[in-house]
């Protein structure tokens, strides 16, 4: 078949197939550059981050360990210094220590008095004293408290 010009009608409709198929393949390409090209700069925006992350790291610890090195500088230059208190807190601590010292005497004596009384109970009952090893028992156990 004849075409305009003199051409034939199914070389035009080849030629035209042609250049929607390089047109489809260029469009591809083009899409395919694109999304390359984000990936590129995504991947080129996280290394920064990870550099930038990393460097912040390093002088993060770096001030950490300076910042210790001070506070022990700190604390061993307060423990070298005599310890000055008041006669007034010497004397409140003398007093409170005898109060917990009272107390804890006071404790003592009530728990003594309370297994003496479940001694004698104990001893009392029926059970203890037909049975000896309890007997021995209870002895063992007053040496056990007193000695």
């Amino acid at each position: 078949m004849e075409g305009f010009g003199g051409r034939d009608l199914s070389t035009i409709t080849d030629q035209e197939d042609r250049i929607s198929e390089i047109q489809k393949q260029l469009s591809y390409l083009k899409w395919r550059r694109s999304t390359v090209e984000s990936s590129i700069r995504s991947l080129v925006g996280n290394a920064q981050r990870s550099d930038e992350h990393t460097t912040l790291l390093e002088i993060a610890s770096a001030r950490g360990l300076e910042k210790q090195k001070w506070t022990q500088e700190i604390v061993a230059s307060e423990l070298c210094k005599p310890l000055e208190v008041s006669k007034k807190f010497v004397q409140d601590f003398h007093k409170q220590s005898l109060k917990e010292m009272e107390g804890a005497r006071a404790t003592n004596e009530n728990h003594i008095k309370s297994l003496n009384l479940l001694k004698e109970r104990v001893l009392m009952s029926p059970q203890a004293q037909s049975s000896p090893k309890l007997m021995a028992r209870i002895s063992n156990l007053e040496r056990h408290l007193v000695g």
